[in-house]
């Protein structure tokens, strides 16, 4: 058996690549230099143009005993007939440690299987996944 098929793919890839690619015309249409709000109105548009549906400003709850202590705020859920995911936005110089602890904490407390983080702010579009590998794991 060659890596490929021990390995084999994650479900979510074909809808990691609507998304990306549905970012990828956002980007080319507006630029560089707009909002991280007027993005996100973009990929409104063009999410469902890539057959990916979505919600946006999602709650993701944090626990402590399993008593919600705070909530956070993920921009958007996005989902196809096979998988789901989350995305969050950013429209910024460069992709800053903070970004990346709170893709990490979505994705950890949402017990989803990835988490896409997109910075509009750099070009080219720099894609940044997050798997929770325990996600993965049969419950």
């Amino acid at each position: 058996m060659c890596q490929q098929e021990r390995i084999g793919r994650h479900r979510f890839e074909s809808l990691s690549y609507k998304v990306i690619a549905a970012c990828i015309d956002v980007q080319r249409q507006l630029g560089i230099h707009c909002k991280e709000t007027d993005y996100q109105r973009a990929l409104e548009i063009a999410l469902p143009k890539y057959g990916v549906r979505f919600e946006r400003e999602v709650v993701v709850p944090i626990t402590y005993d399993g008593m919600i202590v705070t909530d956070r705020r993920v921009d958007f859920v996005c989902w196809d007939e096979q998988d789901r995911l989350l995305l969050e936005t950013k429209a910024e110089r460069m992709i800053r440690p903070s970004d990346i602890k709170q893709c990490l904490l979505f994705v950890t407390k949402s017990q989803e299987k990835l988490c896409l983080l997109i910075n509009f702010g750099q070009k080219p579009l720099r894609p940044r996944r997050f798997v929770n590998t325990k996600a993965h794991l049969p419950r």
